[in-house]
């Protein structure tokens, strides 16, 4: 199979490509069901409404998006091996296996965004069976982790001894997978529910719905705690850099929450190895602080304090001038709501 690929390797990143153009369709029309359904439940008439949504430009832009990221995502794993760590080694066939279950995951956040930014919802339609597939893919294969649940590097001793991985890991591989796929679960969902009840503190109203507790908890279901840990850390530089894109490109005043931790999660995807491995000096890693209770107390610190300062940045771009995130209503004259209680 892996000699298949390198011979394959353009055709099958091409095919990836279209096949990936094709599956954007259909996910733009998934998306669009979902508002519509939205929209009837709740008599809402915005922005948003079926035939501006419906446009060719949103559909191409998704079709493009959808075949680049599957596409890319290929490219980065089995050309770059930006999966391939010392630590992780799993067979050649959940090698695959893991590839298929990302290849999933990515499906699923690009149509968390498409809806996010149509209708500022992330359906459970999308959230609830991905979190069901990412721990079913991790149990019954037992092989598909970026991570381990627990490696300890802080014990290495070089070239005479590697980290401490536990070695119930490799006896119990199915509990394992359970594990690490349960604990990103929880670990994404609770702390996206922690940081929504910090920002109604700081802010005096929730930034975060719990569209984006589910969509975190999914994320975590997939990746892991480790990988969702450079999630929340990534989040804000890419809601900084799309918050401006959009901003340039639509005039859009109030931009949902949810894509910035989709782009943070494929970035994370596409840069795992390096981010996992990077070093800072001769003396520090980053994947150290892993391995013991007073660094992970400094990456919690840091991931609250990035999400919380994250949220102060979103609440004054809002404050700029533009374009709002409600419309007045053609029949009525009066707001029309664009979310509810797992609006982000």
């Amino acid at each position: 199979m892996d000699q298949f690929i390198q011979d394959q390797f353009e055709a099958i990143a091409a095919g990836l490509f279209v096949f990936g153009a094709v599956l954007g369709v259909v996910l733009d029309a998934w998306s669009l069901r979902m508002c519509d359904q939205f929209c009837e439940d709740h008599a809402s008439v915005n922005e948003s409404a079926s035939g501006s949504r419906a446009n060719l430009q949103t559909r191409l832009l998704t079709a493009l998006l959808t075949g680049a990221i599957l596409a890319g995502y290929f490219v980065v794993v089995f050309g770059l091996r930006m999966h391939s760590t010392s630590e992780v080694l799993p067979a050649s066939f959940w090698v695959h296996g893991r590839a298929f279950g990302h290849l999933v995951l990515l499906t699923l956040l690009i149509a968390a965004t498409v809806t996010d930014f149509r209708e500022y919802i992330i359906p459970d339609q999308i959230t609830v069976p991905g979190m069901v597939a990412g721990v079913l893919l991790a149990t019954i294969s037992g092989d598909t982790q970026l991570m381990h649940f627990w490696v300890d590097w802080n014990q290495a001793v070089a070239e005479l001894r590697g980290p401490h991985i536990p070695g119930w890991i490799g006896e119990h591989t199915h509990w394992h997978g359970f594990v690490w796929s349960m604990t990103g679960l929880i670990a994404g969902g609770g702390v996206t529910w922690l940081v929504r009840w910090l920002s109604s503190v700081v802010l005096g109203q929730e930034s975060l719905g719990l569209g984006d507790v589910t969509l975190m908890a999914m994320i975590g279901s997939f990746l892991g705690w480790q990988p969702l840990v450079f999630v929340f850390l990534i989040a804000p530089l890419c809601g900084i850099a799309m918050g401006l894109g959009v901003r340039l490109i639509t005039n859009r005043t109030y931009i949902p929450f949810g894509p910035y931790l989709s782009l943070a999660a494929v970035v994370v995807l596409f840069a795992w190895r390096p981010l996992w491995m990077l070093e800072i000096s001769n003396e520090f890693s980053i994947r150290k602080l892993f391995g013991d209770a007073p660094g992970l107390a400094i990456l919690a610190g840091i991931s609250l304090v990035a999400f919380v300062a994250l949220l102060v940045c979103l609440r004054l771009y809002r404050l700029i001038p533009g374009k709002p995130r409600r419309e007045e209503s053609p029949q009525t004259g009066e707001s029309s709501p664009t979310g509810n209680a797992d609006a982000s």
